[in-house]
């Protein structure tokens, strides 16, 4: 399929370099193991896995991390020689599953634990942490360092709700090199954690990136203008003003990030300046020279400076600045010499450990949701739905999730990173594909589309709605037709599912603004007959949608935007109410009676 082809398929209006839209991340990856085959390698365990050369040692700490594509050379680019050992990899903008950071983590274990150093994002701490649960059977203890150096998306007092950034590569250095240098585990997790707490990063955006999916940029910048405190992934940041002369940005820049951290005269800095994918070089540059000044001005001395393009988003116009204050320890470590295709220093020789090369037994399947949840009865009345060959039903809901693809993504676009209806139609399309013309009752193939999202999704809504239905897939398991009764106890359940990984409430801007409403309604007009309740469902479903237009998001990554957030609807709320509205529609038809 051509370029043109593809265009007309999915009416891309733009000139870029991709085959397929939905296989350009594994294209990607095959381009980059090829290129730098010297120092890194796909894991023969998982395609979505980039490995170094290197890695594992035996009795070393290994080092890992993961995130969306579209940032490269992050994150795939950071593998390497007394580096990052093994890379999980998600679609664009979106969290690896899982399963690929499971396997990441014992593809990098060799013996002494393994430290998962990754960005303070929904999906990467939900996917992050059941991975962390995932390896616990493998004996394989796990330390983990979230970054948060991104200063504009939280306030001080909130630093722990701010978003990792480029700093992130400070911090993937800064680890790197003390398990390098033969620290354990509990060493390598503090050394981390010390370069992520004395980074302040911030990013400018003078223009919006497209993702080839989706054909146009999820979000606008007005010519003559510029968004300061923009995030990596479009998110919009503090303010938009019109656009300055370099030095007055620079100089904006330089005050934001050292505001922030209140550092003594005489101290020594890195300086890490990153184009975010579209910005000239020789900006980047023009940038720096009044950054140094800046920098120099305030009584600091610039140890190192990298400048070029670390951490980018696809093609967006704009640039990151980075400062991370050193002392003694961090100094010493950051020189230690390194190799990675992104990023190569000369410097202090690290003991060599030796490699081991002891074989990997994957274990299989995503995490599973272990409370305890009701269980459906046979049905005891009419009408009923008859569970054997219902798989239909989860076709359906695999149509209307690929049919409004664009629309799901250009919501996302405005709050968030516009990957929303991308990665749901990826996985529900997928799922469709897998249990047609195969004649599956319905927890069977409800059973199967939860496996997609959970394993090869990601993001945050890959394990929210995984354990959605793998939940009411466990809730009438083995069941010949549920009735009314059976009906809202799987509802239930897979509301219950939602809530194994995700603590959205009532008004956090969410999908659970759609789907309790919903299965109140439901419950509240069951004792008015099976097809009541369901319309009564799809009414209250859209409400619930409707109803997150007015609030203030606090949860994920709009919560960064406070009242920039109110005025749109919520990406998750909408897909949920076309989940539950096609279920309605879908199920109402299949009723029958004894």
């Amino acid at each position: 399929m051509d370029n043109s082809e593809v265009n007309t398929r999915t009416g891309l209006a733009m000139q870029r370099f991709f085959n397929d839209p939905d296989d350009i991340v594994d294209e990607t990856v095959a381009g980059f193991v090829k290129a730098h085959g010297d120092l890194v390698c796909k894991d023969p365990m998982n395609p979505r896995v980039v490995l170094s050369r290197f890695a594992p040692q035996e009795g070393r700490v290994g080092i890992v991390t993961g995130g969306g594509s579209g940032h490269e050379p992050a994150f795939i680019g950071y593998a390497g020689r007394n580096m990052v050992d093994a890379v999980a990899v998600g679609e664009l903008f979106s969290s690896p599953t899982a399963q690929a950071f499971a396997d990441a983590i014992r593809a990098a274990d060799g013996g002494a634990g393994v430290a998962v150093l990754y960005g303070n994002y929904a999906g990467d701490n939900m996917n992050v942490k059941m991975a962390r649960d995932m390896v616990a059977e493998d004996g394989i203890e796990v330390a983990l360092v979230v970054a948060n150096d991104d200063v504009c998306s939280a306030p001080p007092s909130e630093r722990a709700k701010r978003r990792g950034v480029a700093g992130e590569i400070f911090m993937w250095k800064i680890g790197g090199a003390r398990a390098a240098l033969g620290g354990n585990l509990t060493q390598v997790q503090a050394a981390a954690q010390k370069a992520i707490d004395a980074c302040r990063s911030v990013g400018v955006g003078l223009g919006p990136c497209t993702l080839p999916a989706v054909g146009h940029p999820n979000f606008q910048i007005a010519a003559g203008t510029m968004e300061v405190g923009i995030g990596h992934h479009g998110e919009p940041g503090t303010r938009v003003e019109p656009l300055k002369r370099a030095d007055d940005i620079a100089d904006d820049m330089v005050r934001i990030v050292l505001e922030d951290q209140d550092l003594e005269a005489g101290t020594e800095v890195a300086v890490l300046v990153s184009g975010l994918g579209a910005t000239p070089v020789n900006e980047l540059y023009v940038l720096f020279d009044r950054i140094e000044t800046g920098l120099e001005g305030a009584g600091l001395k610039v140890h190192c400076a990298l400048v070029g393009n670390y951490f980018t988003s696809l093609e967006m116009v704009g640039a990151t600045l980075t400062v991370m204050a050193l002392d003694d320890e961090l100094k010493e470590l950051l020189d230690v010499e390194c190799a990675s295709p992104a990023m190569s220093r000369s410097g202090a020789p690290a003991q060599p450990i030796a490699a081991t090369s002891a074989p990997r037994t994957r274990r299989s399947g995503a995490a599973k949701a272990g409370a305890a949840i009701e269980r459906a009865r046979e049905a005891e009345g009419d009408p009923r739905l008859d569970m054997r060959a219902a798989s239909g039903i989860v076709t359906d809901l695999a149509s209307v999730i690929v049919a409004n693809k664009a629309y799901l993504s250009e919501i996302d676009g405005l709050i968030g990173d516009g990957d929303h209806g991308i990665n749901m139609a990826k996985g529900f399309g997928r799922a469709a594909e897998r249990i047609a013309d195969r004649n599956l009752a319905l927890d069977e193939a409800l059973s199967v589309l939860s496996d997609v999202l959970m394993t090869e999704i990601g993001g945050s809504m890959g394990p929210l709605y995984g354990f959605m239905f793998g939940n009411m897939a466990r809730a009438i398991e083995g069941r010949q037709a549920i009735d009314a009764e059976g009906f809202g106890i799987m509802l239930r359940a897979g509301l219950q599912g939602v809530r194994t990984t995700g603590a959205a409430e009532l008004g956090d801007k969410t999908l659970v603004d759609c789907l309790v409403p919903a299965i109140s309604a439901y419950e509240a007009t069951r004792p008015d007959g099976f097809e009541n309740a369901l319309m009564a469902m799809a009414r209250a479903a859209e409400e619930g949608r409707d109803s997150t237009i007015d609030m203030v998001a606090r949860l994920g990554r709009a919560s960064r935007l406070g009242e920039r957030s109110r005025g749109v609807l919520d990406a998750g709320a909408t897909s949920c109410a076309l989940i539950l509205t096609k279920l309605a529609d879908s199920v109402a038809p299949r009723l029958s009676r004894m």
